[in-house]
């Protein structure tokens, strides 16, 4: 999941709040579906992994929820979360788990202020939390009844995971992202994404 640019976004970065927001308003070809919305929050409700990330991210913002059509459901970085309304319940509640855990747990994508990080360990780290969100994403998709080969959504790398062993599976997800800088099936271009950013955020640093 890449976070979506969007011009609502006063800053590049989840993880730079200190104060809730205000509900924001769906982006153009995008609408509010409260029934949808609350549907799919009860979904997560029922596996103690979604229901954690679920009142995490909800306790710390107030998260506005947008159905249309899109390849890959995203959050932009105001904390938007548009969703494919083509996704059936459990893998809408699945994926929307996989977002609500960056809306709880923050994804920096630039340079921490005052520091010297390079744009390699910036998007090191935000691989790695996108690998977590996505390990979460495919146990709820389990948990929900959700078979790979009816999913709208494919990721290549799901046989293989459950193939792993528990401890290993993160660093499963980490090296495909790794080997898919520009992305992949259900995959925005992530790795090249956020390096980008990061870059774009950093000159923009110096300019001032």
């Amino acid at each position: 999941m890449l976070f979506a640019i969007s011009i609502l976004a006063p800053c590049i970065t989840l993880g730079c709040r200190s104060a809730p927001r205000a509900e924001r308003a769906c982006p153009a070809g995008f609408r509010a579906d409260e029934a949808r919305r609350a549907t799919i929050l009860a979904k997560l409700g029922e596996a103690p992994v979604g229901a954690d990330t679920r009142d995490r991210a909800l306790a710390k913002e107030k998260v506005t929820f947008c159905f249309g059509r899109l390849g890959v459901s995203s959050v932009t970085t105001s904390g938007v979360v548009l969703v494919d309304e083509a996704l059936a319940t459990s893998e809408a509640a699945a994926r929307v788990g996989h977002l609500l855990t960056h809306v709880a747990e923050g994804l920096r994508v630039e340079p921490r202020e005052g520091s010297d990080e390079s744009c390699e360990v910036v998007t090191t780290r935000a691989l790695a939390a996108e690998a977590k969100a996505l390990s979460i994403e495919l146990g709820l998709r389990r948990a929900f009844g959700v078979s790979p080969a009816d999913a709208r959504v494919r990721y290549a790398f799901e046989s293989d995971f459950w193939a792993t062993p528990e401890q290993a599976r993160e660093a499963l997800v980490l090296a495909y992202l790794r080997a898919h800088p520009d992305g992949a099936p259900g995959i925005d271009a992530l790795a090249s994404g956020y390096a980008r950013r990061c870059r774009e955020a950093r000159d923009a640093s110096s300019a001032r």
